[in-house]
């Protein structure tokens, strides 16, 4: 074995892989372009009839005007051919300008494809309305355009080969069309004819922008004699072109007779061996078959030689075989004779242009070697390629899914940055998808907590939602904003999925884009799973991360498998969003799930009209997110409703209970909330109810930053009694009644998109009182104002929050006060810092059921009786039943457990467990065990009011009494 033809071999053997799947199962390929593709059936069914895996293009051109069908490629593939079509798109620039023309023009392309002929080939040109074809138009629009046309054509036909052209043989111009990332969008790319100069950059520009391409010779003039058209196809094979396609508008039938031999002949996989090619012709070329190392033969005889004498370098090679077009035979070469170096073939009175078969000795062992050097590997498809199916199968189903219609049940669970109380709100009624327009949704039913809202129709809320972005990830754009890099491969759901990771191209500031990762089933190029992270948001909306969950169904919406036929549809979808609201970092958990959905069915506008025409709170996702849909007074039907009132009054009545208070508390007040108050974004909360008040101001995007910047005011008019607890008895008598007010200036900044970092200024004026009990002889502390300077981080992601938290405190005055000889007063304590960390997590099941767990641990230096933690209703680490004042520690260790479930939809219940390790010296506590349970219910009360309750009652500990907790509130619109 030679060295020379071990190469062969190591070449062939890495072939496939270098090369991709692009290259065609022939060398040299070719074909005729005609204006009438029906006029080359005939002769196409003459004998010989084309080989069955011969290569034999027929290219016309179709206008996309509706009229093009696609009847010719059908039964030119019928026939054994290749059809090939140059679509040309006449769409005036700018496209971005255009949409509508562009879109019509897209739909005629995608709908010609759509009976998926086989083998077929499609060339995208375009020439705008009004231009030279000759003048190229801008690579920028034009690589939109072939990004469009390109999923729009393998949406509905995944089969079909897609090529640019004809490009301008302009290197510079073609490193501008690939640079907007174009190669994955394309199986090649052709050219007309131009200088051997030009076209050898241009073909090396896109061989070198997308190695995998194939480059074609299109509009070659047809040569004179026309068996002189075998060597102009390998010559241009030589030159690199993968086909060439022969310009031929005044069809002959007897053209195809050499181009029907090329196909038959050199079909397989062929590859251009100058090493082999013979010497003593005009010109030669040799193709070496990789199955066997044979060889195909193109040999042009010189002008009016009475014998053709070929000499191959290979000693090897031998039987050689003349193969003749018209009429069609083969003339074994007897004649030919190997010499030691050498295989010599005479040919007498030769054709201008001579096929040849040459055989090859030894191919046993060849074969040997060929199995030694073969590359196995396990290919690893470019992101872009996965990325241009992927838009290709939802560009095709786009096309089959006119509208759908379904049931959306979304629900929104708003959290604070700590605790496991949460307020749940499911909006549920019939959305209406239409293909290109933005659907429309009906809140046919409301659950609070699980309650179902009796009201005649669901109220308008204020909608607090994030920015839309300036582009979305995985579509088709002009302009390059994301960036993306295959991960690898990952299964989900049984489903063997590409992971694809995505983010900005450029910074995020103002353009709401997103970073995150798709799943991209490997089979049919459909999305699994899509998780997302918005970034650059300026809104009160600090962060939002959404995961999408895809499933494949039916026109009915029944489940059906993953296929092409099948409407893959993001049912379910879960996220998080974390809101600057009122000085406080809330959690707003999201689920969406869409129900009974009907794809493409024939009651979809009657349905929507009856919609449109009932009395259901309707919403409109519009570019500026959702918006209500209101009625519409004059002309029938719904309008975008443009701003809506930001302000909402309620009124809030109820009553509050525990041990330490003389009476029940009456509460009755009005509760105002504003979410745009004086300014967009800016917030205002305002309760008063007599003996409280309650103020909350927030900015939470102050001075256009991302900072929030508030104050909130509290006042209690009524005193509260402050009980002693020491060595497992009550002190009545060094008992001490106190009124607070405060006021608390707050600064927040996020981190991430999970993470935000606040601290506050607050200052406490505390009044202190004689309880009825109260000794003579005791000293009341002085009346104080405390300055706090505090510093918190809260993390929250999935469910799961952390919040970490610490505050240094300074009264303004601090002597002695107690009981005489009091040793608990140390003045030192005039400071004191406290600390706290606590973690927490909700999981909601069907049904509104949820199941809560938190952690707290706090702790403190230099704590006394009036700084300790409490356990109260309004503690930091309530234990229900306990009384305010009643207990306190230095430290303590918390834990609590909700349990939460609905009844008929009328009320809901969560049941609740509290505990406390409790460690105070003064008071005696070690690890004191303070437990308590409680019952909390929400229910619908007449007139359209909510009616909460909560109450609790020890059963570990030192307190044994009772706390409860009614409050009715009523919005009005």
């Amino acid at each position: 074995m030679t060295l020379r033809r071990l190469a062969v071999v190591t070449t062939l053997a890495l072939a496939p892989s270098l090369a991709g799947a692009a290259t065609p199962p022939c060398a040299p390929c070719a074909g005729i372009e005609v204006s009438d593709p029906f006029a080359a059936l005939a002769p196409l069914a003459a004998t010989p009839p084309l080989a069955e895996d011969a290569v034999l293009y027929v290219a016309w051109e179709a206008e996309l005007d509706g009229t093009a069908s696609p009847a010719a490629a059908h039964a030119l593939a019928g026939a054994g051919a290749t059809p090939w079509i140059r679509l040309r798109f006449r769409t005036p620039g700018p496209l971005l300008g255009n949409v509508e023309a562009l879109e019509q023009e897209l739909e005629a392309a995608a709908t010609l494809a759509a009976s998926r002929p086989e083998r077929i080939r499609y060339e995208i040109a375009w020439t705008p309305a009004g231009a030279d074809e000759a003048t190229p138009p801008s690579a920028r629009e034009y690589a939109y355009l072939v990004k469009r046309a390109a999923v729009a054509l393998s949406g509905v036909d995944p089969d079909a080969r897609i090529l640019a052209g004809p490009l301008p043989a302009d290197a510079s111009w073609l490193e501008e069309l690939y640079g907007e990332e174009t190669a994955a969008y394309l199986d090649g790319a052709t050219f007309e004819p131009a200088s051997a100069e030009r076209l050898a950059e241009a073909v090396a520009a896109v061989v070198a922008a997308d190695p995998g391409s194939e480059p074609v010779l299109v509009r070659a003039p047809l040569p004179t004699p026309r068996a002189d058209l075998l060597a102009e196809a390998a010559r241009a094979s030589a030159a690199g072109f993968a086909a060439t396609l022969f310009s031929d508008e005044a069809f002959d039938p007897g053209d195809l007779a050499p181009l029907k031999l090329l196909a038959d002949e050199f079909q397989g996989d062929l590859s251009l061996d100058r090493s082999t090619a013979p010497t003593g012709a005009r010109e030669a070329w040799s193709f070496v078959r990789g199955s066997d190392l044979a060889l195909r033969v193109i040999a042009a005889a010189p002008a009016g030689a009475d014998e053709l004498a070929l000499r191959f370098p290979d000693p090897q090679l031998k039987d050689a075989v003349r193969v003749i077009a018209e009429p069609r035979s083969e003339v074994p070469l007897a004649s030919a004779r190997r010499t030691a170096d050498a295989l010599l073939v005479p040919i007498a009175d030769p054709a201008p242009v001579e096929v040849l078969r040459v055989e090859r000795a030894s191919i046993e062992e060849l074969e040997g070697i060929a199995e030694e050097v073969t590359v196995a590997t396990d290919r690893q498809m470019p992101v872009e390629e996965i990325l241009r199916r992927l838009q290709a199968f939802e560009d095709g189903q786009s096309r089959r899914l006119r509208h759908y219609q379904a049931v959306n049940a979304t629900t929104l669970r708003f959290q604070a940055a700590a605790g496991v109380q949460a307020v749940e709100a499911t909006f549920e009624g019939e959305v209406f998808v239409r293909q290109g327009q933005p659907f429309d949704w009906a809140w046919q039913n409301f659950y609070l907590n699980g309650v179902k809202w009796r009201g005649k129709s669901i109220p308008e809320i204020p909608l607090i939602q994030p920015e839309k972005a300036a582009a979305m990830p995985l579509e088709i754009l002009f302009s390059k904003e994301y960036r993306y890099e295959l991960s690898g491969t990952e299964t989900i759901d049984g489903r063997d999925c590409w992971v694809v990771d995505f983010e900005p191209n450029v910074p995020a500031g103002g353009k709401g884009l997103y970073r995150g990762r798709v799943w991209v089933d490997r089979e049919i190029y459909a999305r699994v799973r899509t998780r997302a992270v918005q970034l650059g948001l300026e809104g009160e909306v600090l962060s939002n991360e959404e995961t999408m969950e895809y499933t494949p169904i039916d026109a009915a919406g029944a489940p059906a498998p993953w296929t092409v036929s099948s409407f893959i549809l993001p049912l379910r979808t879960v996220g998080q969003q974390l809101l600057s609201a009122f000085n406080t970092a809330v959690v707003v958990e999201k689920e969406v799930n869409l129900t009974q959905v009907v794809v493409n069915g024939p009651e979809f506008d009657a349905r929507r009209d009856a919609v449109f025409a009932s009395e259901a709170t309707m919403v409109r996702d519009t570019d500026q997110g959702l918006r209500y849909l209101v009625p519409d007074e004059q002309g029938g039907g719904r309008v975008v409703k443009e701003g809506y009132d930001t302000g909402k009054l309620f009124l809030l009545g109820g009553v509050f209970y525990d041990d330490s208070l003389d009476y029940p508390l009456p509460l009755a007040g009005v509760n105002y909330i504003d979410l745009a108050f004086r300014a967009p974004e800016r917030q205002l909360n305002a309760f008063f109810g007599g003996v409280l008040g309650i103020v909350n101001y927030a900015d939470p995007r102050f001075l256009g930053s991302k900072l929030d910047l508030g104050v909130d005011v509290f006042g209690f008019a009524i005193k509260t009694s402050d009980q002693l607890y020491r060595d497992e008895v009550e002190r009545p008598l060094e008992e001490v009644r106190e009124r607070p007010a405060r006021v608390t200036f707050n600064l927040g900044f996020p981190i991430g998109n999970f993470v935000k970092i606040s601290t506050d200024y607050q200052l406490a004026w505390t009044q202190y009182f004689r309880a009825d009990d109260t000794a003579d002889d005791f000293v009341l502390p002085q009346d104080n104002l405390t300055q706090r300077l505090g510093l918190g981080i809260q993390f929250a992601r999935s469910g799961y929050r952390l919040n970490l938290r610490g505050a240094w405190h300074d009264r303004s005055d601090w002597e002695f006060w107690g009981l005489p000889g009091n040793e608990e007063f140390d003045p030192q304590q005039k400071d004191y810092l406290t600390w706290e960390a606590s973690a927490s997590k909700n999981w909601y099941f069907s049904k509104f059921r949820k199941l809560g767990v938190e952690l707290n641990w706090s702790g403190g230096r230099d704590l006394d009786r009036f700084s300790k933690y409490q356990f109260g209703f309004f503690g930091g680490n309530r234990v229900h039943g306990y009384q305010i004042g009643k207990v306190r520690a230095e430290e303590a260790l918390a834990a609590h457990l909700t349990y939460g479930f609905e009844i008929g939809n009328l009320l809901r219940l969560d049941a609740v467990g509290d505990a406390a390790w409790a460690t105070d010296e003064v008071s005696g506590l070690d690890r004191e065990l303070l437990a308590g349970v409680g019952l909390q219910g929400i229910f619908m009360g007449p007139w359209e009011t909510l009616i909460s309750l909560d109450v609790g009652t020890p059963v570990a500990g030192p307190d044994d009494g009772i706390s409860v907790y009614l409050v009715f509130l009523k919005l009005f619109d």
